[in-house]
């Protein structure tokens, strides 16, 4: 029976306010704004004029969240941006356009990172958790566009082409939609069987971080520990990848927007929370590969 009354939530000590809520899960106001409103991944019950969250209802979100993140060391990391930034150089780098016109290669290598790690850290889970050995393109193709993402998948103590064709996509921790383009989705030499959705929790600044031991860098990161109301440029010791789960073709939705972001035309979309993500979702997937 839902609770009906402030009387009957002060007598239930697992309901928590929105303000409660964020400070239980420790993740930004922002993001918990997002996964409640817009995915829905973390369910919520209204109360009057207010929203109150259960807490077994945000432990079970928590802790499918801490099965899910691999860590990417900064060994990895480092493969992957040597990779982007060789996609940042070919011929097929022709990602939109900067506040000067052409973006730069700076600014496509920080675009591409963001898939790579993606694919990493998706390679890493499916071994790590389910015993899935798969090979993705490590290749750079400058005069086309690798259509699939994972290329070789080993069963039977033998390496062969997924029976499945299979999209890995990224975006922010904030994110709570897996947005594929229309050429993505509907030709038939580029359309996938699965959509996997990954939270990349890569820092903005991570260029700088990486180099803040750097001679080029030292001065100024002396400076900032100095001053007072200045952010500091923080180490960064590995790169958390989140995978979200996935959804089949059939799945997407044909959209014109999703909350805060209208698109120019429309695209294919599924939220977090629509999405497959149990253990056994898992295995099911891995019976298809």
């Amino acid at each position: 029976m839902p609770i009906k009354s402030y009387g009957e939530i002060m007598s239930t000590p697992n309901m928590l306010s929105a303000r409660e809520a964020i400070e239980y899960l420790s993740i930004p106001p922002k993001h918990f704004k997002n996964y409640t409103e817009s995915s829905c991944e973390i369910p919520r019950r209204k109360i009057g004029a207010r929203w109150y969250y259960k807490q077994s209802d945000l432990d079970e979100w928590n802790l499918l969240r801490s099965t899910r993140v691999i860590k990417v060391s900064m060994k990895e990391y480092t493969e992957c941006f040597k990779f982007a930034i060789l996609m940042a150089y070919s011929s097929n780098a022709t990602r939109g356009t900067g506040i000067r016109g052409t973006r730069s290669e700076v600014q496509k290598a920080d675009d591409f990172i963001f898939g790579i790690l993606a694919e990493y850290g998706f390679q890493k889970f499916l071994r790590r958790k389910f015993g899935i050995k798969v090979k993705l393109d490590t290749e750079v193709h400058p005069a086309e566009i690798t259509p699939q993402d994972i290329v070789e998948v080993y069963k039977n103590d033998s390496w062969r082409a997924p029976k499945k064709n299979i999209a890995i996509k990224s975006s922010k921790y904030k994110s709570c939609f897996n947005v594929i383009d229309p050429l993505e989705y509907e030709n038939a030499g580029r359309k996938s069987d699965y959509y996997v959705f990954v939270r990349v929790g890569l820092p903005s600044d991570h260029l700088f971080r990486i180099l803040r031991n750097h001679w080029f860098f030292k001065d100024v990161k002396k400076e900032l520990e100095r001053l007072q109301d200045f952010r500091k440029i923080e180490a960064l010791d590995d790169v958390e990848v989140w995978i979200c789960g996935y959804s089949l073709h059939r799945e997407l939705r044909k959209v014109r927007e999703i909350p805060g972001q209208e698109f120019d035309g429309y695209r294919y979309v599924a939220s977090v929370g629509e999405m497959h993500n149990s253990d056994n979702d898992w295995l099911k997937f891995k019976g298809k590969l």
